[in-house]
């Protein structure tokens, strides 16, 4: 029995803390082809609030890393431009820059929203131990039923990326997900990383052994 209690508490403990990224929707446009982008730059640009600006650093940085890694010359937007990306400049003066940076094409990671819901998880009721003894059964449901038990924090994080073409600013392909409690930004940043470019090279958007990996500048 107490084996059980244990396996179970164990078990209740990896469902609160588990941590998921999945696709909600993905788009991309009619008739495109994997792009053709060895000449061009991949700027990846998150647009996410002020006080989540290190979030934003570690989901550029990821991104543009697993492109990398499939021989694609990306790069992030803050390690590009700094922390304060096009700020005070208008669309043709980003456009500028964009074309300046030798950019062909643009992969945004846009925080839609984020949620966190707090709930009550009253204490189990498997951690009694066995016994066969009504009073003490019933004393020892009697005050747990009565404890304040504890309180669980869950987060999500609702995501959309889109990838545009430069300079004709065609956008060719969307994606939204949502991620369920995450471990922590590292994690949260990696696990979007892999899925995005994964959905991509299943959609043949991008495409896997593209070429020698290239050096940043």
């Amino acid at each position: 029995m107490k084996r059980i209690t244990l396996i179970i508490i164990v078990l209740s403990f990896l469902l609160v803390q588990c941590s998921s990224s999945n696709i909600v929707s993905s788009w991309q446009s009619s008739g495109s082809e994997t792009l053709n982008l060895k000449s061009g730059r991949i700027i990846v640009l998150g647009l996410i609030r002020e006080s989540d600006k290190s979030l934003q650093k570690k989901m550029e940085n990821h991104l543009a890393d697993d492109l990398c890694n499939l021989g694609y010359d990306a790069i992030s937007s803050l390690e590009l431009y700094g922390l304060n990306t096009f700020e005070g400049k208008d669309e043709n003066q980003i456009m500028e820059q964009l074309k300046q940076n030798g950019a062909a094409a643009v992969l945004t990671v846009v925080l839609l929203d984020k949620q966190k819901e707090k709930y009550h998880a009253p204490k189990s009721m498997f951690d009694l131990g066995y016994t066969n003894d009504f009073d003490i059964y019933y004393a020892a449901i009697y005050s747990k039923i009565y404890q304040e038990g504890y309180y669980v924090n869950d987060t999500y994080y609702f995501w959309e990326s889109s990838l545009f073409t430069m300079p004709d600013q065609k956008i060719i392909y969307s994606v939204q997900t949502q991620s369920f409690n995450p471990l922590n930004a590292a994690s949260l940043a990696h696990e979007y990383g892999k899925l995005i470019i994964n959905d991509m090279l299943e959609h043949n958007i991008i495409k896997g052994n593209h070429k020698e990996k290239k050096q940043k500048l």
